[in-house]
């Protein structure tokens, strides 16, 4: 009897990176990628700088040449990553326009490797650490759609991934104190279950305008980049 083959543990089962480069591989093979690619962006506070910690499927070749040309500095991928708070795609027409030379020597030498377009999602922890995953495709044209169908599915991995390298990169995280004020966990908690602003505030009483002022507030408390990150934050240190 043939013995089934055994799946890649969960983010936050990973106890190293090959666990994790394992994990993301099936989760970008399962939306039709053929590569995904995270790139720590900012340490935890008071963390001591590793080097660059580079967590990918992308030809090794293309790995090497990316870290030792110190691409990460053209990369407007990477750029979008430091002030976006939503995902994004890349590598549409016009998507260059914007950029000098340097990007667009970065995204020529890609295409030697088939990496042409994909989505990226800008991520944070609440001990100030950042980084940016994303999912990349060999073909153009499916990106945006991509997107607007799989954004909460690839924003909710996007945030348990950055939690679990972080924690293999600095060991567990250290757990200050946090607390939500009940309207808060209010206001989550429902967002958790898929309402938008305006349907949280006729559901519990209040202004969409404060619905969004307490959610930013969350956002800021769990240093989280929006309020799909926030949800995921706030589910795994039991907030909600």
């Amino acid at each position: 009897m043939p013995v089934p083959a055994s799946s890649p543990p969960t983010a936050r089962e990973a106890t190293s990176f090959d666990d994790l480069r394992a994990l993301a591989h099936r989760f970008a093979a399962g939306l039709g990628c053929d590569y995904f690619a995270y790139l720590a962006l900012r340490p935890p506070a008071g963390a001591a700088h590793r080097g660059e910690i580079l967590v990918s499927d992308y030809p090794p070749e293309w790995q090497a040449r990316y870290l030792c040309r110190h691409y990460k500095y053209h990369d407007p991928v990477v750029t979008l990553a430091h002030d976006a708070r939503e995902p994004y795609s890349w590598g549409h027409a016009g998507f260059l326009s914007a950029y000098g030379k340097g990007a667009r020597r970065v995204f020529d030498e890609a295409t030697e490797f088939r990496i042409l377009e994909g989505c990226a999602v800008p991520t944070a922890g609440v001990a100030g650490d950042a980084g940016v995953f994303g999912v990349t495709l060999s073909h153009r044209g499916q990106a945006r759609q991509m997107l607007r169908d799989r954004d909460d599915q690839i924003q909710l991995f996007a945030a348990d991934f950055h939690a679990a390298a972080v924690r293999i990169a600095y060991g567990p995280e250290r757990k200050a104190r946090l607390e939500l004020s009940p309207r808060q966990r209010e206001v989550l908690a429902w967002t958790a279950e898929g309402l938008s602003s305006e349907a949280t505030a006729e559901r519990i009483g209040i202004t969409a305008s404060a619905v969004n002022y307490h959610l930013t507030a969350v956002c800021r408390k769990l240093g989280a980049a929006n309020k799909v990150q926030a949800v995921a934050l706030a589910i795994r240190r039991a907030l909600i």
